[in-house]
């Protein structure tokens, strides 16, 4: 995942959590060929909203500090899903910081980091991971 969109390894936990959010919606032969998710719930999952791992994401902010709010896409990545809340996680990368909203545009064939750009690595993970609708 993190090699076919030229993503640094400091997203690799982003990453395993992706993998794990997908592996528990696709079926094994282990649980007689059901998904973990189904079995768990009891239902088939919607997979409509799956999309790229490392995709450019625009999201949509509102910019509440203003009396009329103005509606604004900010460029960012797609790292993941929510589990605590219906919406796909994003960083930006010029804050680190990731968030969570469900409005979101995605560029699935496009990516940030471009095969001579990818910064270097980092021996830690500094993401700042905070779960809100609003930035």
């Amino acid at each position: 995942m993190l090699n076919e969109k030229h993503m640094p390894k400091t997203y690799w936990a982003e990453a395993a959590n992706s993998s794990i959010y997908l592996m528990n919606r696709c079926t094994t032969s282990r649980v007689h060929d059901v998904t973990p998710h189904e079995r768990y719930y009891g239902n088939k999952p919607d997979l409509t909203h799956i999309r790229i791992f490392g995709s450019i994401a625009f999201v949509h902010i509102l910019d509440e500090k203003k009396e009329q709010p103005d509606p604004k896409l900010k460029k960012c990545i797609l790292v993941g899903y929510s589990l605590e809340q219906k919406g796909y996680k994003w960083l930006n990368p010029s804050t680190r910081k990731v968030r969570v909203n469900r409005d979101v545009v995605f560029e699935e064939s496009a990516s940030w980091y471009k095969p001579e750009s990818t910064p270097p690595e980092s021996s830690t993970n500094n993401l700042d991971n905070t779960y809100d609708d609003d930035q």
